[in-house]
């Protein structure tokens, strides 16, 4: 009995409801029609949060006054670009305090060259890529200082795109071309192992010296022919191999191509008689190559992370055992991280993992600690301002709070 008179009592209640939304039925229409439209604004808002305004730099636009000021603290930024990272050095870091001693001892603490200058070390495992988390996407927003729609690499077939070579629109120039129109006399170099970035990203001219790891050149290597990447490069390059045969990697010389790439720096800037370049760029795909095989965090991931950290290492014991250290700021970055296994390994999405990218820089003039905010388009005002050079009005991208002392 109980149970009829409780239904009894919500049909009556529903029967009165439809009674009063029927009398009120004006003022029902404006109450639901003002209901949609607030959720709606609310839903979109935190869309355009999530895909946009966090986006957006906060950081500093360096004045006249402060260029003149770091004028000729650096003769050069060393910039180390590790594809698919994502801020998965904090994670081993966390996990590990001495699983990446080259990364922590550079990026972390900070270090002491051999000629006693301190080195101060400022990053962030919390930095943003732009949307979507794509590489094509991100190195040219990280190159050219400004959002995928406003440089023109946009789409799912962007990297195959820039690969072949399609060029960013040219009102958005990249670091590169910005520093050498500023200095008449400054030189850059760039060797990778994903191609993209030198076939598109980078403008070419004659006083940019681009090189690409491809198959002939690791043919040229395991041949013995070690003078395409300078001394040393067989032993390096033999233990890596090792190592990837255990990993099973979709591309097993990706880690061996990677060892060629940074030797190929070594041996073109710090021999005795090597160049003198204000700029010096390299791209590393082992760490992306592992996550999309396996996914973030998995063994193989970490395994590809630190072999990069043994390449970090081999790269600054060159420019300190040279005497290049001192004046040098150098740079990490990545462009995205990886979603877990079973999300699907990849990334271009909007999940933490993917989003989420470390960055950092070390150098004499740099604040040690934690920087500010920092977004992916915010790389190229970073190398101009500490090689003196004016950003150009329609960057995007900033320098982040607490980077350098002289920015306050």
């Amino acid at each position: 009995m109980e149970e009829i008179k409780n239904s009894e009592e919500k049909k009556g209640f529903f029967k009165r409801l439809a009674e009063k939304i029927k009398a009120n039925k004006g003022k029902t229409i404006v109450i639901s029609v003002v209901a949609f439209v607030l959720i709606s604004a609310i839903i979109a808002l935190c869309c355009l949060n999530a895909y946009v305004f966090n986006r957006f730099a906060t950081g500093i636009v360096p004045t006249d006054e402060d260029l003149e000021a770091v004028a000729g603290t650096y003769k050069r930024v060393v910039i180390i670009g590790v594809d698919g990272t994502g801020g998965y050095p904090g994670e081993m870091l966390d996990d590990d305090e001495g699983s990446l001693p080259n990364f922590k001892k550079l990026f972390v603490d900070g270090t002491m060259t051999k000629n006693g200058t301190k080195l101060n070390a400022s990053l962030t495992y919390e930095g943003i890529a732009v949307y979507p988390t794509i590489s094509a996407q991100n190195w040219t927003s990280m190159f050219r200082g400004v959002r995928p729609p406003y440089h023109g690499i946009t789409g799912s077939s962007s990297n195959k795109e820039l690969s072949e070579g399609k060029q960013p629109n040219e009102k958005y120039p990249s670091f590169v071309k910005v520093v050498l129109d500023a200095h008449s006399e400054a030189k850059a170099i760039s060797s990778c192992t994903w191609d993209a970035v030198n076939n598109g990203t980078i403008e070419d001219s004659p006083r940019v010296i681009k090189m690409n790891t491809d198959c002939t050149a690791l043919d040229d290597i395991v041949s013995g022919r070690e003078e395409l990447t300078g001394k040393g490069a067989a032993e390096l390059t033999k233990e890596i191999r090792d190592v990837t045969a255990v990993d099973g990697f979709a591309d097993p010389d990706y880690n061996l191509r990677d060892a060629v790439t940074v030797q190929r720096i070594i041996g073109s800037t710090t021999t005795e008689d090597a160049e003198d370049y204000e700029i010096i760029y390299m791209h590393l795909n082992q760490v992306d190559s592992a996550g999309h095989s396996y996914g973030y965090n998995k063994q193989a991931y970490a395994r590809a992370v630190s072999r990069v950290d043994l390449l970090i290492g081999r790269l600054y014991d060159a420019f300190d055992g040279a005497g290049m250290a001192d004046d040098t700021l150098f740079v990490f970055c990545t462009d995205h991280g990886h979603r877990y296994l079973q999300d699907g390994p990849g990334h271009g999405g909007n999940r933490d993992v993917e989003v989420e990218v470390t960055f950092a820089v070390s150098g004499k003039s740099v604040k040690q600690g934690t920087m500010g905010k920092y977004v992916n388009t915010d790389l190229a005002s970073i190398v101009t301002y500490a090689l003196g050079v004016k950003s150009p009005d329609v960057w995007q991208g900033r320098v982040p709070f607490d980077t350098f002392t002289a920015l306050e």
